[in-house]
């Protein structure tokens, strides 16, 4: 019997927030936020990005960064 993953598990993408210079910047972490971010010609992505990619159905994941 063949394993099905929810569609909700498979249209995820992982995506870090950083501070940069007092601004919230938002890093690809997973290969499928890297395609997206190449796709904008950009190392990182927008707020508008976010909501687009959103809209395509995916849910953003945001990797929390601890602390060593």
């Amino acid at each position: 019997m063949d394993t099905i993953t929810p569609d909700h598990l498979t249209k995820t993408i992982t995506v870090e927030i950083r501070d940069v210079y007092g601004k919230q910047t938002i890093y690809p972490v997973c290969d499928k936020a890297h395609t997206f971010a190449a796709l904008t010609g950009q190392k990182t992505l927008s707020s508008r990005h976010i909501e687009i990619i959103k809209g395509l159905g995916y849910l953003i994941l945001i990797e929390q960064r601890t602390l060593p």
